[in-house]
């Protein structure tokens, strides 16, 4: 692990652990930053943050390869938006399209990945058409079905722990939810509200949303990357290559730049 990470890294899983013992607190009743329901999505939510902080540790020493720091900072933005914006300062509730934004900029980021990936295992090179094709196919599929299993393991923790993950509870009803996470609704405003069209469907509604905008992001995050590397093809290499072309790298880039000073 080279000195970025050794600094970048802890300093992301102390903040979350951090935001951790302080939802647990909620839980326990010694404070009260939260209800109950959203103590505990932030702490499930702070616990998967701090496996994703280290997950591409783990993908390179699987597959023998070397993310550049651009996706460590990436995964640490997504990270930061969701948890400590989206649930901590509950910004979900009091910004509703937010959470559809980040579901956007997010597949658009898997797409990126998935496509180097893709360019990566099929020899790093731009010639052939369908080489590129494939790739982009294979980066639109891949962010949609990360995406898939993000919606499989929000509605996990929401039978498991009770959470709002998939916020199937309307944000017009959180500052009506006591410190015990109990909803003060009176079985008529209950009814009121589901008996509507837009209440019945509301949960619905959401995940259904959350797909049409992993559509969008990955097919945004697709033509980005067809148009980006078309005209820089070299910057592929700089997301993600085999650790012992890393020196080579750096070298051609020294190289580069010796050159322009040159001229």
């Amino acid at each position: 692990m080279d000195l970025f990470r050794r600094i970048f890294y802890p300093i992301e899983a102390l903040v979350y652990f951090v935001l951790m013992v302080l939802a647990g607190t909620t839980i326990c009743g010694a404070t009260h930053y939260w209800d109950i329901t959203q103590a505990q999505t932030i702490t499930i939510a702070t616990a998967s943050g701090i496996v994703g902080i280290f997950a591409p540790v783990l993908v390179e020493k699987l597959f023998k390869i070397k993310f550049s720091h651009l996706i460590d900072i990436l995964i640490a933005v997504d990270l930061f938006a969701a948890i400590i914006l989206g649930e901590a300062l509950t910004f979900y509730y009091y910004f509703p399209g937010m959470d559809k934004i980040f579901h956007f900029c997010a597949t658009a980021e898997l797409a990126l990945g998935g496509y180097v990936l893709a360019k990566y295992f099929l020899g790093k090179t731009n010639k052939g058409k369908h080489h590129v094709l494939f790739a982009l196919i294979f980066a639109f599929f891949f962010a949609i079905a990360f995406q898939a299993f993000w919606e499989l393991y929000e509605f996990t923790f929401n039978q498991i722990a009770g959470t709002n993950m998939q916020k199937y509870i309307p944000s017009e009803f959180y500052d009506r939810i006591d410190a015990d996470g109990v909803l003060q609704l009176s079985q008529e405003e209950i009814a009121a509200f589901f008996s509507q069209f837009g209440g019945y469907h509301f949960a619905l509604e959401d995940t259904m949303y959350d797909i049409v905008a992993d559509c969008l992001g990955a097919l945004t995050g697709c033509v980005g990357c067809a148009v980006l590397f078309h005209f820089y093809p070299h910057l592929q290499d700089h997301i993600i290559y085999r650790p012992e072309t890393e020196a080579v790298l750096e070298e051609g880039e020294e190289n580069t730049l010796n050159h322009k000073r040159q001229n």
